[in-house]
C-alpha cells in the first residue's frame, strides 16, 4: 500500500444535524478508530475524492494531518458510506495503523485475461468483489490480480490458487470460489407438452420460459 497525505481536523460537535451541515460545507463527517478509542475528524470533500480518484483509490494508507499533532496518525479506510445516487461520500470510518505491525485488510480483486469458456458459451461469474489477507501495511497491494486466460467452462479459480508474495497470508477460507466459468442453462420444451399445440403458441412459450429463466 502506497501512503498518501490527507488533511484532517478533529470534529467538536457531533450528531446527525452537525454532519449534515459539514457535507452542505463540503466537508466528510469521520472517525479515526484507534486501540486507545475513538476521535471525530473532518476531511474535506474535493481532496478526499481527488486522491480517490487520480488513482490512489481507498485501499491505501492515508497519513491523517492534524493539526497540532507531534505525530500524523498512519490510517487506513475502515467502513465508507456513500449516496447511492449522487455517489457522495456521507461518512468514513478510519483504522489507526503501525507500519511495524501486521494487518488485516480486504484487497479488491482484478480479472485478467480472456476465459476460453466464454467463447465456448460459458458465463463469467464474480462471486467476490475482494478478498482478506494479512501482511506488513507497506506490502499489502491495492488489488489482487485473478488469471482466467486458461479457464474452460464449468472451471473456476479458488482464492488458493491465488499466488500472494512472500510476507502476505491468505484469511479469506481457501476453498471459497472466487471467479468461475458457468455453464449457461437450456429452457427445454418436451415434445407432450406441446403436443396439439399450434407452432406460434409453443414459440411464444419458449420465450416465456426463457425470460423467467433469466429473471431468477
Amino acid at each position: 500500500m502506497d501512503i498518501f497525505e490527507l488533511k484532517a481536523e478533529k470534529r467538536e460537535v457531533v450528531g446527525k444535524e452537525s454532519s449534515k451541515k459539514l457535507r452542505r460545507q463540503g466537508q466528510i463527517p469521520a472517525v479515526l478508530y484507534s486501540d486507545g478509542g475513538s476521535t471525530p475528524i473532518i476531511i474535506s470533500a474535493r481532496e478526499f475524492s481527488t486522491l480517490v480518484h487520480s488513482g490512489a483509490g481507498t485501499h491505501v494508507i492515508f497519513k491523517l494531518k492534524l493539526p497540532g499533532a507531534k505525530r500524523h496518525p498512519n490510517a487506513v479506510i475502515k467502513e465508507v458510506q456513500r449516496n447511492p445516487v449522487r455517489a457522495e461520500y456521507l461518512h468514513i470510518d478510519f483504522q489507526k495503523i503501525a507500519l511495524d505491525e501486521k494487518i488485516a485488510a480486504m484487497v479488491p480483486i482484478a480479472i485478467v485475461g480472456e476465459a476460453p469458456g466464454i467463447k465456448e458459451g460459458g458465463v463469467l461469474e464474480r462471486h467476490t468483489e475482494t478478498i482478506e489477507i494479512e501482511g506488513m501495511p507497506q506490502a499489502m497491494p491495492d488489488h489482487i490480480e485473478v488469471d482466467v486466460s486458461e479457464l474452460q467452462l464449468g472451471e473456476s479459480v479458488h482464492a488458493k490458487d491465488l499466488g500472494l508474495t512472500d510476507g502476505l497470508e491468505m484469511l479469506t477460507d481457501p476453498e471459497a470460489v472466487v471467479v468461475a466459468i458457468a455453464v449457461p442453462r437450456v429452457v427445454t420444451v418436451t415434445t407432450e407438452a406441446v403436443e396439439g399445440i399450434a407452432p406460434e403458441a409453443v414459440e411464444g412459450s419458449a420465450e416465456a420460459a426463457a425470460r423467467a429463466a433469466e429473471k431468477e
